[in-house]
């Protein structure tokens, strides 16, 4: 797996590589939940929050995991989610941190199959 050196959303993968992501919450209860290419994904454990997922189909394929963090209004404005991106097949990375917003923020990651 590698990251797209200028959008660190954007993740090119091999077919059949496994995805694991991990959400951290920051400053926060951590509550999340996940899908990926439209199927909810359940958890793998918690706290922090892991999501694992198959990356399966044709080269240039792109594949989207979406996550939402929740987020309370007593969570202070610097509550924060941080999110590691690792391949079964090698790398391991960091996405933008999801921030705080009410009551949930949703954000998208991209993955294109090599």
């Amino acid at each position: 797996m590698t990251q797209d050196p200028n959008d660190n959303s954007l993740y090119t993968v091999a077919s059949t590589e496994r995805v694991t992501l991990s959400l951290q919450s920051v400053q926060c209860n951590c509550l999340t939940s996940a899908g990926f290419d439209g199927q909810t994904l359940a958890k793998q454990s918690a706290a922090p929050d892991v999501y694992s997922f198959d990356v399966t189909g044709n080269s240039g394929d792109q594949k989207v995991f979406a996550g939402v963090c929740t987020f309370s209004p007593s969570n202070p404005p610097t509550a924060h989610y941080t999110v590691q991106v690792s391949g079964s097949l090698g790398g391991s990375f960091q996405a933008s941190s999801v921030f705080k917003t009410l009551p949930a923020a949703a954000f998208q990651l991209f993955f294109t199959i090599a």
